[in-house]
């Protein structure tokens, strides 16, 4: 293994910072953590510029990072990465297979918001509800779902697919609409 060069750990640490910044921002809360913020925005931009090693290296080292300092401790920044994860490594897959297009982009994309949701979902369901309320996830349910499974499911999954499209769209309009992609880029072999 070589040792990273200087643009590589500068770029890690770019992206791990405004990643934490974006965490630290004083946004409105659901009454049990989730918030919709520009977090994965920045891990999804990494990977559109710089690839999937750089997007994984941010995301880890901003994990790291949230578990400490974040608003939501460690079992909001393990969420915030298992949720967002497949928002760039879904679409490296399908690009993988089918090249770097804006069509493969939003097949992977597609994929990506499907797996986040039932990722979300089930994580939800089985870790954080219960940690967080520290009470069964029936008990959550009937207390602040009105008894229904299907308002939970419908409430998580809204807000991973409202989370899960800003991640895509945002980090793709700034990388391709407003060339960012092509300046950060420029005079790199």
């Amino acid at each position: 293994m070589h040792s990273p060069s200087s643009r590589v750990v500068t770029r890690l640490g770019a992206f791990t910072a405004l990643s934490v910044v974006a965490d630290l921002m004083p946004l409105p809360r659901a009454f049990w953590g989730m918030k919709l913020d520009l977090v994965g925005s920045v891990w999804v931009f990494s990977y559109l510029v710089y690839g999937l090693e750089t997007a994984g290296l941010t995301s880890l080292l901003s994990f790291f990072i949230m578990s400490f300092y974040g608003p939501a401790g460690p079992i909001g920044a393990f969420m915030k990465l298992a949720a967002t994860a497949p928002m760039f490594l879904m679409p490296w897959v399908i690009q993988k297979k089918l090249g770097m297009s804006t069509r493969s982009y939003a097949v992977g994309g597609a994929f990506a918001l499907v797996v986040r949701v039932l990722l979300a979902f089930l994580l939800n369901y089985y870790i954080a509800l219960p940690i967080f309320f520290g009470m069964s996830t029936p008990e959550v349910i009937r207390r602040f779902f009105g008894g229904s499974f299907l308002i939970l499911f419908g409430v998580i999954a809204s807000m991973n697919v409202a989370q899960g499209i800003i991640d895509l769209a945002l980090p793709w309009a700034l990388a391709f609409r407003l060339r960012l992609r092509k300046l950060l880029l420029y005079g790199m072999p």
